[in-house]
């Protein structure tokens, strides 16, 4: 559990720099509900006849006076491009560093094999991703109780299991492919995220595309489609981890026979 360990002490710091920091966006959106709420109609109103703009962020069908709604449009936001984020990059940095770094020779020197090291590097992102979304989870849920507000218990339970679940999903797909790559950049992590944050935008525009919603993570953190199915939407959650998995057991197959650049 050397490795294990190993990642945790280096990488805990940027998880929490990277949680707290969407915290703060998170008790910003709370504080701002208050006002939000008092003028609802208005802005019902005007999303009504936003047109294209408002189709394009799924709002057409949503009333901002529920908070659950107003909740899940502005924290899904930043959480979810700051998340995915967070997890593209410690994803993709993961495995190949140790090339582009040369502490490979170093690290396989050690009594270790190189599936051990996956596997502990890989449970080592899992924790980080889980610590970020259980943090900020938490202070929402703090920051709630302090505004006496009442909510959807499932529905915030819902959401916040969509997020890390979709979290998950690119932290796998990046795991991935950092196991082909032999330098640690981060460029094509950010370019996964942007992609499927667009396309999911996409899929909001022109609904004859929904057969799209397999290939990005972000239509199922919607908060009103989890709200209109009842739950986490299942399917489009382990069609996803399906094929990230495909490519996360790729790599790791390519990593065990590659020859290692030192």
């Amino acid at each position: 559990m050397t490795v294990l360990k190993h990642e945790m002490r280096s990488g805990i710091g940027a998880a929490l720099v990277w949680s707290v920091a969407l915290s703060i966006f998170g008790v910003i959106a709370l504080a701002m509900y208050p006002l939000v709420a008092n003028y609802s109609d208005m802005i019902n109103y005007l999303v009504e006849r936003m047109g294209l703009m408002g189709q394009i962020f799924n709002l057409q069908d949503l009333n901002f006076y529920d908070f659950m709604t107003y909740y899940g449009l502005e924290y899904g936001n930043f959480m979810g491009l700051g998340g995915g984020m967070f997890a593209a990059v410690t994803g993709m940095v993961m495995v190949a560093r140790e090339e582009g770094r040369h502490t490979a020779e170093y690290l396989y020197s050690q009594p270790v094999g190189r599936a051990s090291v996956l596997v502990q590097k890989f449970f080592a992102l899992v924790l980080m991703v889980t610590i970020l979304n259980l943090f900020c989870a938490l202070v929402s849920l703090a920051g709630i109780s302090f505004m006496n507000q009442a909510f959807d218990r499932d529905a915030f339970t819902w959401f916040h299991l969509s997020q890390l679940m979709m979290n998950l999903q690119v932290a796998v797909l990046c795991f991935g492919i950092s196991c082909f790559k032999k330098r640690d950049n981060v460029v094509p992590g950010l370019g996964i995220v942007l992609a499927f944050y667009f396309l999911n935008l996409f899929i909001n525009v022109n609904r004859q595309t929904d057969v799209l919603e397999y290939l990005t993570p972000y239509f199922y953190t919607d908060i009103s489609r989890i709200t209109a199915s009842g739950g986490p939407l299942w399917r489009s959650i382990g069609l996803g981890f399906a094929s990230s998995g495909a490519v996360f057991l790729a790599g790791f197959g390519c990593y065990l026979r590659k020859d290692l650049a030192i």
